[in-house]
């Protein structure tokens, strides 16, 4: 993963790619992320997960316990069936868990809650 300010290239080149990291974190310990426009994000915490529909609440329930998710950080949200908000710390843990469920059979969507800068016009 690349850490260092956009426009900017490490030792390996990377540098323009979507998802670099800026070394300085955010005010709540995140580390800044670039997308491809340059515009900034950072990681407050959390990821959406979306379940298989088909699902009934035991099934659900198993999942988050069979990944280690006590179910106390789990809110269930209400734009599709079987979507939740999972807490995490700040940072890098949301990106870490998000990538982890990502591959875990009847996982739809895995998302880590980003963050990011908007400019007004």
């Amino acid at each position: 993963m690349w850490l260092g300010p956009p426009g900017e290239t490490g030792a390996s080149g990377e540098g323009d790619a979507s998802g670099r990291s800026d070394s300085q974190p955010d005010s709540d310990g995140s580390p800044v992320f670039y997308d491809d426009s340059g515009r900034r994000m950072t990681l407050p915490g959390g990821v959406l997960l979306v379940l298989d529909p088909e699902w009934d609440q035991g099934r659900v329930d198993d999942f988050f316990t069979a990944n280690g998710i006590a179910l106390g950080r789990v809110d269930e949200e209400d734009f599709t069936t079987n979507a939740y908000f999972v807490s995490t710390d700040p940072g890098l843990p949301s990106l870490l868990l998000a990538n982890e469920l990502a591959d875990e059979e009847g996982v739809l969507i895995s998302s880590p809650n980003w963050r990011s800068q908007v400019v007004v016009r």
